[in-house]
């Protein structure tokens, strides 16, 4: 029966690590890849989404995954898929980042795909230090017609930095994020 409890209560703590329940961001300590980049898994080759933090709001995204295909990947041969036929996409990925030097940083992403006609819908990265957020606005223009967006000047000092894309379109909506990158300037 002891056995039993601890088997269930390391299955629940391993499905609420996975999922990301009880907290907001899966959060890495600031180390910075061979290319200077202090987001971990930017380019999403690792197929577990780790450590970002997925939420598919409501349900609603019929497809959100990592897409094993290079032709709609910006780096890599992997990227953050998403598409809804019937249902509109609705979700946000994203991660913090701790133990940053301070100093100056630049975010970057990468996005392609289509929105469906949505001019009243959300496609936008964005980066939150001390509890104040930055969106930058994404286009989704076409097929591997990649819309490039940079945040640079970032400020930090002392304080976790998050990053995020959020996506919030009518159906039929499509696409990729790929390659994201915080790197100090």
């Amino acid at each position: 029966m002891k056995r039993r409890m601890i088997a269930l209560m390391l299955t629940t703590m391993v499905f609420a690590l996975q999922t990301g329940c009880g907290s907001a961001s899966k959060v890495s300590a600031a180390k910075p890849d061979d290319k200077g980049n202090f987001i971990v898994n930017g380019s999403f080759e690792n197929p577990e989404f780790d450590p970002w933090v997925v939420t598919n709001v409501d349900n609603v995204t019929e497809e959100l995954d990592v897409y094993d295909r290079d032709t709609d990947a910006f780096e890599g041969v992997q990227s953050l898929h998403f598409y809804s036929g019937s249902s509109d996409v609705n979700f946000t990925a994203e991660q913090t980042i701790t133990g940053l030097e301070s100093g100056k940083y630049k975010f970057t992403g990468h996005i392609q795909g289509d929105n469906a006609g949505d001019t009243d819908g959300t496609a936008c990265f964005y980066v939150e230090v001390g509890g104040e957020r930055t969106e930058i606005p994404v286009s989704l223009n076409g097929y591997v017609a990649w819309d490039t967006q940079e945040l640079s000047g970032i400020e930090v000092d002392g304080q976790d930095v998050k990053v995020g894309v959020k996506i919030s379109l009518a159906p039929g909506a499509w696409g990729t994020v790929d390659d994201l990158t915080l790197v100090k300037e």
